[in-house]
Formats: C-alpha cells, sequence, structure tokens
C-alpha cells in the first residue's frame, strides 16, 4: 500500500513539472510580430484555421518600377512567412490576399489588379511574376494604384469578423499633375468609410514621398514605415529549408481533385485542377527561394484552405462527407471502388498526408529556433525591413477586430 501510495505521489509531481514546462513554452512570446501558436501544439491532422469565420483581407499596393527590385525579391521571400504568423495566432483567421501592382503611364501597364483570394498559390505565383522595370522619372501614377486597391481588389462587404487592411508600398510620389485621377488623401478617406485600414510603407528616403506617405497613413487610419530601398528583408538560410520544400512538393502530390460531374467535362474539370496543382508545384521548386519553399510548406499544414478543390482537404475540414458524394464527381480509380473500399483508400491517403504533415511540422519548429538564434548572432533580433513593418502593423490593426 505504501508503495502505491508512493508511486501515485511521484506520477503527480511527475505530471505537475511536465505541465509547468509546457506551460513556460507556450506563453514564450518572440520580439517581434503576431504571438503565434507554438509548433508543438499543431495537430499535424487537423490545419489550425478549420471553420472559423475570422479572417484576414490583405491587400498590397506594390511600386514594381526598376528600382524596387530589392523590395519585391523580399516580399516573395517572406509573404509565406508573414500568412504564416498571422493563421498561428490565437483567434486562428483566415487569410486572403489581394495584390495591385503599379507604374506609370507609358510603361507596360499602369495597374494590374488581382482581387482578394483564399488560394495563396494563386496569390504567391502573381507574386512571383512581378519583375522591376519602368519608371524613369520619379513620380509614379499612385493616384490610380491606391484607388484600385480600394476599389477594384473586391473587399468582403460585410466585414464585422473581418480586418480589411492595405499596404502601399512604394518609393515615389504620386503624380501632382495627373489632374484626373482620384487624389491619394480621398482615397484614403474613402476607404475609412468602408472599414479598411490603409497603411503605408516607404522605401528609401525621398522627402516628398515621406511628406505624401505620413499623409495618406494618418488619413487611413493606418501606420507609416520607413524602411531601407531595398526593402530590408533579412532572409536566413537554414539547413531544413530544402527538406522542408521537399515536403511541401510531396504533400502537393497528394491533391485529389473532385467534383465536375460526369462524362468528358467531368473528367476535364478534374483533369484541370489537377494539371493548376503540379504546374504550382513546378513553378515554386524552380523559382521560390528555399526559404520561400519552407514557410510555404509550413502554410499547408496551418491552412485549411491550402488546395483549392481537394477532396482530401474538405473531407479533413468537414466542408464534404465522403459518403455524400455522387460518384461522377469521383476521380476514375475511386469510381470503380466499393464505397467501403473507397473509404479505406482515403483514409490511406490522409494517414499519409498526416505523416508529411508531422515532419513538416517537427522541421519547421527546428527550423524557427536555427532562425532565432542567427538574429540574435546578427543584430540582436531586431528587424527593421518590409516583414517587420507588415507584422507590426497587423498585430496593433488586427486586434481592432478581436483578431489575436
Amino acid at each position: 500500500m505504501k508503495s502505491l501510495t508512493f508511486k501515485l505521489g511521484t506520477a503527480l509531481v511527475t505530471f505537475l513539472v511536465g505541465l509547468g514546462i509546457a506551460t513556460a513554452w507556450v506563453m514564450r512570446v518572440p520580439p517581434n510580430g503576431i504571438n503565434p501558436i507554438q509548433l508543438s501544439e499543431i495537430p499535424p491532422d487537423s490545419p489550425i484555421n478549420a471553420n472559423n469565420n475570422r479572417a484576414l483581407e490583405m491587400v498590397f499596393v506594390l511600386d514594381t518600377t526598376g528600382s524596387m527590385a530589392g523590395l519585391l525579391e523580399g516580399a516573395k521571400q517572406r509573404i509565406w512567412g508573414i500568412v504564416n504568423e498571422v493563421m498561428q495566432s490565437s483567434s486562428k483567421p483566415a487569410v486572403r490576399i489581394g495584390l495591385v501592382a503599379y507604374r506609370d503611364r507609358g510603361d507596360a501597364y499602369v495597374t494590374q489588379v488581382l482581387p482578394l483570394t483564399n488560394d495563396l498559390d494563386k496569390a504567391y505565383s502573381t507574386l512571383m511574376d512581378y519583375q522591376a522595370g519602368g519608371g524613369g522619372d520619379e513620380p509614379e501614377n499612385v493616384r490610380r494604384a491606391l484607388f484600385d486597391g480600394v476599389r477594384r481588389a473586391g473587399w468582403t462587404k460585410d466585414s464585422s469578423r473581418v480586418s480589411q487592411i492595405l499596404f502601399l508600398v512604394g518609393d515615389a510620389p504620386p503624380h501632382d499633375d495627373y489632374a484626373d485621377e482620384p487624389d491619394t488623401t480621398a482615397t484614403a478617406a474613402e476607404a475609412v468609410q468602408k472599414g479598411l485600414i490603409v497603411n503605408t510603407i516607404q522605401c528609401g528616403e525621398t522627402l516628398r514621398t515621406k511628406q505624401v506617405w505620413q499623409m495618406i497613413a494618418r488619413r487611413g487610419q493606418g501606420q507609416y514605415f520607413s524602411i531601407a530601398q531595398d526593402g530590408g528583408v533579412q532572409a536566413i538560410a537554414t539547413p531544413y529549408d530544402d527538406e522542408l520544400g521537399e515536403l511541401a512538393s510531396k504533400l502537393g502530390k497528394t491533391f485529389l481533385a473532385y467534383g465536375g460531374g460526369a462524362g468528358a467535362a467531368g473528367e476535364t474539370h478534374r483533369a484541370t485542377a489537377t494539371a493548376t496543382m503540379m504546374t504550382m508545384e513546378d513553378k515554386v521548386s524552380r523559382e521560390a527561394a528555399p526559404s520561400a519553399k519552407a514557410e510555404r510548406a509550413m502554410n499547408k499544414v496551418i491552412n485549411a484552405e491550402a488546395y483549392v478543390g481537394d477532396l482530401l482537404q474538405d473531407i479533413e475540414n468537414g466542408s464534404v462527407k465522403l459518403d455524400s458524394l455522387k460518384d461522377e464527381d469521383l476521380a476514375s480509380d475511386l469510381r470503380t471502388l466499393t464505397p467501403e473500399a473507397r473509404k479505406q483508400e482515403i483514409d490511406k491517403r490522409l494517414a499519409e498526408r498526416r505523416d508529411v504533415r508531422a515532419r513538416i511540422v517537427t522541421l519547421s519548429k527546428q527550423r524557427d529556433e536555427f532562425i532565432a538564434a542567427e538574429r540574435r548572432k546578427q543584430n540582436g533580433g531586431k528587424e527593421t525591413g518590409f516583414d517587420a513593418a507588415v507584422s507590426t502593423a497587423l498585430k496593433e490593426q488586427l486586434s481592432r477586430k478581436g483578431i489575436k
């Protein structure tokens, strides 16, 4: 009896010590950006923002003229990390991204608009395609760019549970002589009336740009940031990047298209969806920076909408039930199976996906620790670039809608 009492007491003490250590780990907060959920808390079999109606709509209005090459490359490297910080915050919001690329009259284009989308791969692919060029005279058509960001980005009208945040990023002031284009401060004021927040990020030190950017941010009830001309992004290579990129590609190959109905039209629908996904995986593999591949891998773990039109994902997040689907909406290899065998096959594929996710979570945790240590060596952990500016603004502005 005494031996049993001693064992129970020992077990209780061990549990309490373990609980204390776990609590201390969870409560640690990084010095910059959104307070993330620790990777050890993320179940690899369940995306953390599933069935959550809180959301962030975020539009980047980006100067893509010749002087902005450094900023564009930095944005391509860090956009997944920015999104992941938001998705791992305690509110676990979904994220939709829109883009407005702008230059000036006489360039290849004045603006190119990608409306807000939950297809983050589509947004990233568009961002990867941006190349710096054009410009020449200092002012750019900022007036049209900001107007398109407010009017043409497809913002949700009922925004009671949606935080809507715009970032105007550039190094040159607007053309004051474009009287036929909307005034930037008037557009910022209109944005506020629609429930949007407008932030400005200035690359470089042009005084005229600073004055206008500060005025836009004040009128847009946002924040103004000044960063280095090259964007100031500090991308740190890690020994985990390559494997994480490979795991993301492996995860992408588990994509299972469905829908479209019977016959040739249905087969074409599913084949097109699969081809689109495989093309994206190939593009990321060839063109993305290793750090971006690694952070994209983590997004595929935490994002309940990581793969648009994917049967496995939709079964996991509860938006679709396998037994309620019509046979004609399934891939041909599933249609030939009995319902029981079909379920077994789906369960097998889900298990394979969970195994890959678990490895991504483990490596991502090690990668985060490596990066934190390297940053402390370099500059005491301080970050002052594009990604830090966006994270700082998001931390404060998401809280206005109760997203923390």
